[in-house]
């Protein structure tokens, strides 16, 4: 814990700057508020799913906050070169396009067309979280192959190098404790486990197979997901335009972060925020994206088990 605590504090001694901050804060609050007030992610955004407007869509609603940060630290005076820089619009477009691909796949759910409905449904929503590590992870691990060298080549923090899980582990504990307490509110209960609503039961029934394994495939796929989120969001968003914005990037990533959430419980697009800006600083300063991972794994697991446990009870 003292390593990532005096990450935290070197971060925020050298870049913390208010008025940024502030903006950056109040931009987020109204994007949030618009959004849970309107309920425009569902409203509008979901119009587009299954056709092909939805890459350049979700592209463009994950590049904009980012956009928008950067704005601001250009008219702050902080960081002016990336307006002008072919590096940073050609990282730009790569890592946008790439998750706006992720947010808006759908394609592997033609090959269960024509199956029984229980199985296709459930391995449909099975595979549409296991398929991040083929449409992400394996088109990120070609950039950094293509654009990095030396050591910036290391697959955008993929590469796991001088790891020590037991700060990640504290931090995994003092999570539990506060999603123990959230998994009491009904917007959690009734979004969470996504395991009910992912058909397993009748695959089980249908296959003649105990649910234990129903529940072992969703969750594996579920967690795996979280390799390809932390990789965009940790990995590539911090580590590639860390030369040309600095540790502001941290700050950008958040943002684009937490409109990821957009959709999800309230207080999780919250927390995303602060979540995000400390594994974000860990980040930076590690290289390394593995800490992330186990605890995004770590956490999500935990939302399944106690929102499982309310909803018993």
């Amino acid at each position: 814990m003292k390593d990532i605590a005096g990450y935290i504090r070197e971060y925020i001694t050298n870049y913390f700057h208010a008025r940024f901050y502030l903006l950056t804060a109040i931009f987020l609050a109204v994007c949030i508020f618009l959004n849970y007030y309107f309920n425009i992610d569902e409203n509008f955004f979901d119009q587009f799913e299954r056709t092909l407007l939805d890459w350049p869509v979700m592209s463009a609603l994950e590049a904009f906050p980012f956009l928008v940060t950067c704005l601001f630290l250009y008219l702050l005076s902080l960081n002016k070169q990336w307006l002008r820089s072919k590096d940073f619009w050609v990282r730009f477009a790569i890592g946008f396009g790439i998750l706006g691909f992720s947010r808006g796949f759908y394609y592997h759910q033609l090959l269960f067309d024509g199956w029984e409905a229980a199985d296709s449904y459930f391995l449909k929503r099975s595979l549409y979280w296991a398929s991040s590590l083929v449409h992400t992870v394996f088109p990120l691990i070609v950039v950094s192959l293509l654009m990095e060298k030396g050591e910036d080549r290391n697959f955008y923090g993929l590469i796991r190098k001088k790891f020590n899980w037991k700060p990640y582990a504290i931090l995994l504990l003092i999570a539990a404790f506060f999603i123990a307490i959230g998994s009491f509110l009904g917007e959690i209960q009734s979004y969470y486990p996504r395991y009910t609503k992912s058909g397993g039961a009748a695959f089980a029934t249908n296959n003649g197979i105990g649910e234990w394994i129903s529940v072992l495939i969703y969750e594996l796929a579920y967690g795996s997901n979280f390799i390809s989120v932390e990789m965009v969001f940790r990995g590539y968003l911090v580590m590639a335009f860390s030369r040309i914005l600095g540790g502001y990037v941290v700050v950008a990533m958040v943002t684009s972060y937490c409109f990821l959430h957009f959709g999800k419980p309230l207080g999780e697009t919250i927390s995303s925020v602060f979540g995000g800006y400390i594994l974000g600083i860990i980040s930076l300063y590690t290289r390394n994206i593995w800490g992330g991972i186990w605890i995004h794994v770590g956490v999500a697991w935990l939302m399944e088990l106690f929102a499982y446990l309310q909803n018993q009870y």
